[in-house]
């Protein structure tokens, strides 16, 4: 399993045993602040203000300033944890990938959990209900709506999993449609411009309802899709939530607080947790992860370099 069990005990006690070392003093001396990087996106100010109840969490809990450091792209954020310009660093799945490739320096240190319990979701082919498309083999020769080409559950994964299953999709399909969103592609196949769509979905909850989030879900909420019109032909493995992620060279008992303090952070202080996970799908807190859990976007990082 991608979560161990008693990850919540766990983290209380790593924190415990490290606010009672003697030498906890020393690594503090050293570092002198914690640097924590995010991608800030057009509005730098607006994101450093939302995230202050996040940063005062941390600082009170590890005992050394924080500071949030923004940055224009999970690329530049990347090269700024690979620098050691920052230590902790927020990533998106696949630029957490990324970064394992590319430095060989980061840790998964704790993995966001949905409010359902989920640690992520699935890229998900649709097919209308009524046609005879039950799986990929049945699909030879159809119209495939697919998202653009930097979208992961609408576009990446499902091409991996047809090059996996031998498929080239310019030969299979009659036609590969790309379109700006899962949305837009669930609407051309049920408008019959397609015969396939790529969605992502939770997959827990409520099939009717178009389960608890994702694609499917504002579009039944919205109004714009009825589950009865379609069917899922084939889903990915599980594609997880972006971690929080440390360099290796921290110290020690720094990630064991650190863990800690996200484990806890969901009964011990909601407004962090707030200020961290605004995702409507958020809002469950975070779970330890193992190395299992991000493998497979990893894989798919990598194959994409190759």
């Amino acid at each position: 399993m991608p979560i161990h069990p008693h990850s919540f005990v766990a983290g209380a006690l790593l924190v415990a045993v490290a606010l009672a070392s003697p030498a906890s003093a020393d690594w503090r001396k050293d570092m002198k602040v914690l640097r924590i990087g995010i991608v800030a996106g057009g509005d730098a100010a607006y994101r450093l203000g939302t995230l202050e109840p996040f940063r005062v969490y941390i600082q009170d809990r590890v005992g050394l300033p924080v500071e949030i450091v923004p940055a224009p792209s999970y690329d530049a954020l990347i090269d700024a944890q690979a620098r050691g310009d920052v230590g902790y660093a927020l990533y998106s799945a696949t630029s957490y990938a990324t970064a394992v490739l590319r430095c060989d320096c980061v840790e998964a240190l704790a993995a966001p959990i949905a409010a359902d319990g989920a640690l992520g979701f699935y890229s998900v082919l649709l097919a209308r209900s009524n046609d005879e498309i039950a799986s990929l083999a049945d699909a030879k020769g159809k119209r495939v709506a697919l998202g653009p080409a930097d979208s992961v559950s609408g576009r990446l994964v499902p091409l991996q999993a047809f090059a996996t299953d031998g498929i080239d999709p310019k030969s299979y399909f009659l036609s590969v449609a790309t379109y700006p969103s899962p949305d837009a592609a669930v609407e051309a196949l049920l408008d019959g411009e397609v015969d396939l769509a790529a969605a992502w979905s939770s997959l827990t909850g409520s099939a009717v309802q178009g389960y608890d989030f994702g694609a499917l879900t504002h579009l039944v909420a919205e109004g714009r899709l009825d589950m009865r019109q379609v069917k899922i032909v084939w889903q990915s493995a599980l594609i997880p939530f972006g971690p929080h992620a440390v360099r290796f060279d921290l110290p020690a008992e720094l990630k064991a607080i650190l863990s800690g303090a996200l484990l806890t952070m969901a009964t011990t202080d909601p407004e962090a947790l707030d200020a961290i996970d605004r995702l409507g799908y958020g809002g469950g807190g975070f779970a330890t992860p193992d190395e299992s859990l991000y493998a497979s976007v990893i894989a798919l990082v990598k194959s994409l370099g190759d």
